[in-house]
């Protein structure tokens, strides 16, 4: 099986993977048990799946893990309460709160007591503590898992403290399994963490990191102890002394508090604790030197990036560069552009090709040709529309006086079909020629003006801008009846210079080979904007490409893209055959459309059809594909639209996809996306 065909079989399971992971990890965390039974890692996993295929997977994952991990009581309790925030989630999530950022910990906690307050009625002040504190991490575990899940919605610094956190509790449920000696692979993998982020990272955040995956350790191996904790803080702090990044001196420092704070324990309880650390520091060793890049590359390029005029001479040669870049490539097309046509053949050449192999040897030659010469080239001359128009000659297409004069007019007709293939194909070779010479033209004047671009954004480099206006992103999509995939694709993203950018694709057709025609068209062109490609020029550089694409695929997409600027709410419509879009104030409904091609089916440097306008606060704009409407018929949508009373766009978006199957059924694929400014200053919300 060759490689490509790998990769499309495995495209088919690629909706499956989250589900698979939220099931598996939920099922591992169920095995760090706390306080005697309780799983709050595995808890706040279940609540931060949400509702849907990945909330039930993860519910699932909670209920194997639970079977295998915990006891019969706390297995019971556990998915209880995991039962519990799984229904919430469903109930929840087509409502206002279920956005708010309070609802996650807030459903949690009351969930979580909803099972654990008839127990604690019956226990102690001890148990309720421990009770409390594992109501706490779940809370930690559940928000964390918000973002972790939350794919590209969060900066890079939460996503890894989210993936720390739910690392950490895979690590405490490994540090339960133990050899028969009492050694456990959980807590040498801990150290060997904890070891890394001391080397590699800033001190503050190594310490941060070492204290709470020190207490989880302790958790689960005796409860009421800070030995991991105080090991692995005072091994971390010390591991930051090192400041020439030389591992085994690093390693060395590590060894002197956990040999420190190994000895005044009893003998068998040191010596594990001892070995484990021995282990870990060993496997640090043997790392390659390529896994670490903080700390370690700072202090083999000390001077890197801390000279302004470096910085700045760097730049020029670049912008220099590109800007040369961009001339040849202009040069070349104006080259390209300035060659000389090539001059049609001329259609008699059909007929003296034929003449010279049939009327050669012909006794009435010199009669036709010499001395009849006008009539036999009017009789030609009249024949030779019908034949490039049909393809083929015909007895009828030529004047009676001429085919009653030929002797060998059955043979000279044969020729002349011939010869008129042969030109119909030299001709159909030349045309196509000429299309890909003009596209590759075209490909060299794109790329031309994108490195103009980019070398005047070297030249500019404004500074990052501050970002106002507020905004909320609903989305709904819904395959055709009988299809288990959608052919549309949505998605939205902020872009560097402060822009909010909505992009709906709609593949021809639908099922599986539209998805990937419409999610190719998408990933391409969020990777142009975030790159900070000019938007006219990535649209008209995805349109070429799709064109060169659709002659062997045979396929197009829609492109419907909005850019609003943060700043000022100014909005940029970008069209390539997309269906109408609108936008909302109040009860006012403005549509936006086009009359262009989609994407694939126009010429290489075709624009996109272009509207602007400035999306005011409290407004909705409405992009969908045309499964739910289009120009013809969307009267109902704009009624819809008019009577909208609400600034939820997700109900919005929910409410035109339910109004849509009612009237048109399930003929086609569905997608809607809208957005709504919020009238205030706030948090931004998806």
């Amino acid at each position: 099986m060759k490689r490509g065909e790998l990769a499309v079989k495995l495209e088919r399971w690629e909706p499956l993977a989250p589900c698979a992971v939220c099931f598996l990890l939920t099922a591992v965390l169920c095995g760090a048990r706390l306080f005697g039974g309780y799983a709050p890692f595995a808890l706040g996993l279940v609540a931060a799946a949400g509702s849907g295929k990945r909330g039930l997977a993860a519910l699932l994952g909670g209920i194997a893990g639970a079977l295998v991990f915990l006891d019969f009581s706390h297995a019971l309790r556990a998915l209880a309460v995991a039962v519990l925030l799984y229904t919430a989630n469903n109930a929840f999530c087509e409502t206002k709160w279920y956005r708010s950022r309070y609802f996650l910990p807030v459903m949690t906690v009351l969930m979580y007591l909803a099972v654990e307050f008839v127990y604690l009625l019956q226990s102690g002040p001890d148990e309720a503590a421990l009770c409390l504190l594992s109501i706490v991490l779940a809370v930690l575990t559940a928000l964390c898992g918000r973002v972790a899940l939350a794919g590209g919605a969060a900066d890079e610094e939460q996503r890894q403290t989210a993936l720390l956190v739910l690392i950490t509790g895979v690590l405490t449920a490994a540090s339960t399994l133990q050899l028969e000696n009492g050694f456990a692979p959980g807590r040498i993998a801990a150290m060997l963490l904890v070891m890394l982020l001391a080397y590699d990272r800033n001190a503050g955040t190594a310490l941060a990191a070492a204290l709470g995956i020190g207490l989880a350790m302790d958790l689960t191996a005796q409860p009421g102890s800070f030995l991991h904790a105080a090991v692995y803080g005072f091994g971390a702090l010390a591991m930051g002394r090192e400041r020439r990044a030389r591992r085994v001196g690093a390693a060395l420092l590590w060894c002197v508090p956990l040999i420190l704070l190994s000895l005044p324990l009893e003998a068998e309880r040191g010596l594990i604790l001892l070995y484990e650390g021995l282990c870990a520091t060993l496997l640090f060793l043997l790392l390659p030197s390529r896994l670490f890049g903080g700390k370690r590359l700072a202090a083999e390029k000390p001077e890197e990036r801390s000279d302004a005029e470096t910085d700045e001479a760097e730049c020029s040669t670049a912008r220099r560069r590109l800007c040369a870049t961009a001339l040849a490539l202009r040069e070349l097309y104006d080259s390209l552009m300035r060659t000389p046509k090539e001059e049609d053949e001329n259609p008699a050449m059909i007929f003296d090709r034929a003449a010279e192999r049939v009327c050669r040897g012909c006794s009435l030659r010199t009669i036709c040709w010499e001395r009849d010469y006008a009539k036999t080239y009017n009789a030609l001359n009249d024949a030779t529309a019908a034949l490039l128009a049909q393809g083929r000659g015909r007895g009828g297409d030529f004047p009676s006086y001429f085919t009653d004069r030929c002797i060998r007019f059955p043979s000279f007709l044969s020729a002349v079909n011939s010869e008129l293939s042969a030109f119909l194909l030299r001709r159909q070779y030349r045309g196509r020629l000429a299309d890909t010479r003009a596209q590759a033209a075209g490909q060299y004047a794109q790329l031309s003006e994108l490195l103009s671009g980019a070398a005047e954004a070297l030249e500019a480099r404004p500074a990052a801008a501050e970002t106002l206006l507020t905004y909320r992103v609903g989305a709904a999509l819904r395959p055709k009846e009988g299809e288990q995939v959608s052919g549309d694709s949505v998605t939205h993203f902020e872009t560097a210079d402060g822009r909010l950018c909505l992009l709906l694709s709609d593949g021809m057709g639908c099922g599986e080979a539209a998805r990937r025609e419409s999610a190719l068209a998408v990933r391409l062109l969020e990777r142009f904007l975030r790159a900070g490609v000019e938007t006219s020029g990535a649209l008209k550089t995805l349109n070429s490409a799709l064109t060169l694409r659709a002659e062997v695929s045979e396929s197009f997409t829609t492109i419907d893209l909005l850019a609003l600027s943060l700043r000022d709410g100014t909005a940029e419509v970008y069209k390539y055959g997309a269906a109408p879009s609108y936008v909302k104030r109040g009860a006012r409904v403005r549509r936006i459309t086009c009359s262009c091609l989609p994407a694939g089916l126009q010429g290489a440097d075709t624009q996109p059809e272009t509207t602007r306008f400035t999306l005011e606060k409290g407004s909705f704009f409405v992009m969908l594909s045309d499964g739910v409407a289009d120009s013809t018929d969307d009267g109902w949508l704009i009624a819809l639209l008019e009577k909208f009373s609400g600034e939820d766009p997700q109900a919005l978006a929910s409410a035109v996809l339910a109004a849509s199957r009612e009237r048109r059924g399930g003929d086609d694929d569905c997608a809607v996306l809208a957005l709504y400014r919020e009238k205030e200053g706030g948090a931004a919300e998806v």
